[in-house]
């Protein structure tokens, strides 16, 4: 009997290994991007991954993104507080998101709206029961969703899309009742935000900073671009945490607003 060569044997030993790791690597899954956190193209079940405060909004999926509508209230708030307030809803991620992170979506206006809309960033309950970090554990108190149930109870950074952008710190008031200092300023310039147009919305969130920056898709050109310091010993003052670190993401709507979102991405910084 003859033997071949060791040097053969090896040979044909390591061509015999890199093809059936060649092979392996066919049908190996693309290793996931580690900076982004969470994906949705909003084309899909939005229940897999939101939840809703309030209860009139209607939420359909079009134009390959969801419809997220609440209906105009015609109660006078001044009036009747309750039955205005059952107009409003919050569309919130069932993801809780830590550290800085940068938030892109796809938003557009559609006819008819009325009222602002906020974004609600890295929020949870203030830690007193019945308000536990986990906003979610508590959301059937939220089933109407009056303002006073955020900016009462949650931690969190709010930006208003208004006349002038403003950026908030929620609570507005200890557990006492006393006021607490709650905008950050300069309040940021508006150029506009017409029904129709579809435009790509930024939000980085660092612990000291957060910036939101909507820029036209049609002509490229922000509409939008303002950076907020965090840092306001004022507005800081008394809170515990100082800083907002971690929470989930929430799109609130007054009653009257119409919006159509598309591709919301979180990443890490």
């Amino acid at each position: 009997m003859q033997f071949l060569p060791i040097s053969l044997v090896c040979l044909g030993a390591l061509l015999l290994m890199a093809c059936q790791t060649q092979k392996a690597g066919l049908h190996e899954k693309p290793k996931p991007d580690a900076h982004i956190l969470f994906e949705d193209s909003m084309a899909d079940n939005w229940e897999e991954n939101w939840f809703l405060d309030g209860k009139r909004a209607t939420l359909e999926h079009r134009e390959g993104g969801l419809a997220f509508i609440t209906t105009t209230s015609v109660v006078d708030k001044r009036v009747d507080r309750l039955p205005f307030d059952a107009h409003h809803a919050i569309l919130w991620t069932r993801q809780e998101f830590e550290g800085d992170i940068r938030i892109t979506y796809t938003y557009t206006r559609l006819p008819g709206c009325s009222w602002q809309k906020l974004i609600y960033v890295q929020a949870q309950g203030i830690g007193e029961n019945p308000y536990v970090e986990d906003i979610y554990a508590w959301r059937r108190l939220r089933d109407i969703a009056s303002m006073d149930k955020y900016f009462k109870y949650m931690d969190l950074i709010a930006l208003s899309l208004r006349d002038q952008i403003r950026c908030k710190r929620y609570p507005w008031m200890d557990m006492n009742g006393n006021d607490l200092d709650n905008e950050f300023k300069p309040r940021g310039e508006n150029k506009g935000l017409p029904d129709g147009l579809p435009l790509d919305v930024v939000v980085e969130k660092r612990e000291k900073s957060i910036m939101l920056r909507i820029t036209d898709t049609v002509t490229g050109e922000p509409v939008v671009d303002h950076t907020w310091d965090l840092t306001d010993e004022q507005v800081n003052k008394n809170r515990e945490p100082v800083y907002i670190d971690k929470g989930r993401i929430g799109m609130r709507q007054m009653g009257g607003h119409k919006m159509l979102l598309r591709n919301f991405k979180v990443e890490r910084l």
